[in-house]
């Protein structure tokens, strides 16, 4: 007789909790790489030096202070805000959790700045917040309508999702091909967090501090459910204005944070953590491949959201290739 062996998760408070400091740990460690490694390596007295007495070297503050803490906060919002847009996805579509890259989210969203520096390259950062914006606000809606649609068959909003992710970069890429414009597709449309500096960071902190704001309200108001959807939007473009389209951080997050805790508020700042965990080192890894590899011609750093494309196809063929079940 065939039985079937079904797993069962017992969640605690305190793996939950568990989780957390291990992410700050991991975090802590990160972020303290990500400011000594590079091109110019630093040791880290030189670059704790760098950070409190500025003066006493110039040139090791200008590296850390201009371009890699800018690059590292904007990772760690991006990131987090990825992992808590995963999970109000999860609330919108009636599922544990929703990546807002692979859904299509992110997609639209960066489909919306392309379209609009296609049609006018020196359009003011807040034009661009608003394209990405409403984008990000059609994909969350259209993910809503089609779990609503087909409540019992997951799998057409999934595929629908998958449809928008891929397309929505190949006529971003039609928009852009004729003036040869590779960085502002990789920029957008595919992720990364190359040349970033404070000037990026303060564009995009005002829809962060909106999007947090919302994320916040929708633990405050539980019952009004048009929160969760405006909150995964601005999540997912808040995130997109940071660091691009970037797919498989908030599938991994966001079902991870579902998995250690049931309060809503803890799967959110835990998502946020695992997120914001997690593309940090994704970003820290792009960096050490581009030391190794030949140059790569039109751009000159391997882009993250290209190391998370490889990551996500080998999940997805590991996850084909592995019984759901087992039968004795």
């Amino acid at each position: 007789m065939a039985r079937t062996l079904n797993t069962e998760y017992r969640v605690s408070g305190r793996s939950a909790t568990g989780a957390a400091w291990l992410c700050v740990g991991v975090l802590l460690v990160l972020a303290v790489l990500s400011l000594m490694l590079g091109t110019v390596p630093l040791t880290p007295a030189r670059m704790a030096q760098a950070i409190v007495m500025p003066g006493a070297d110039p040139a090791a503050a200008a590296i850390v202070r201009n371009l890699r803490l800018p690059r590292l906060l904007l990772a760690l919002v991006a990131g987090a805000l990825v992992g808590m847009g995963a999970v109000l996805l999860g609330r919108v579509s009636r599922q544990a959790a929703r990546d807002p890259g692979w859904s299509g989210v992110m997609a639209l969203g960066a489909f919306g700045a392309v379209g609009l520096l296609a049609s006018e390259p020196a359009r003011p950062w807040w034009a661009l917040h608003l394209a990405v914006g409403a984008g990000c606000g059609v994909g969350a809606a259209l993910l809503m309508l089609a779990a609503q649609r087909w409540p019992t068959r997951p799998g057409r909003a999934q595929a629908i999702g998958l449809l928008l992710a891929l397309g929505a970069p190949l006529l971003a890429f039609a928009l852009l091909i004729g003036e040869v414009r590779v960085a502002t597709w990789v920029r957008w449309c595919l992720g990364s967090l190359e040349q970033r500096d404070w000037a990026n960071w303060r564009a995009a902190l005002p829809l962060t501090v909106l999007a947090t704001a919302t994320v916040a309200a929708s633990l405050v108001w539980p019952e009004r459910r048009w929160l969760p959807l405006l909150g995964a939007a601005l999540s997912a473009a808040a995130a997109t204005v940071c660091a691009g389209a970037l797919g498989l951080i908030g599938l991994c997050a966001g079902r991870w944070a579902t998995t250690l805790s049931e309060k809503e508020r803890d799967r959110l700042l835990l998502a946020g953590l695992l997120g914001a965990t997690m593309l940090s080192g994704a970003d820290l890894a792009a960096r050490g491949l581009t030391a190794t590899l030949p140059s790569l011609g039109l751009i000159s750093e391997l882009p993250v959201g290209a190391l998370l494309v490889v990551a996500s196809l080998g999940s997805f063929i590991i996850a084909r290739l592995r019984p759901v079940s087992r039968e004795y």
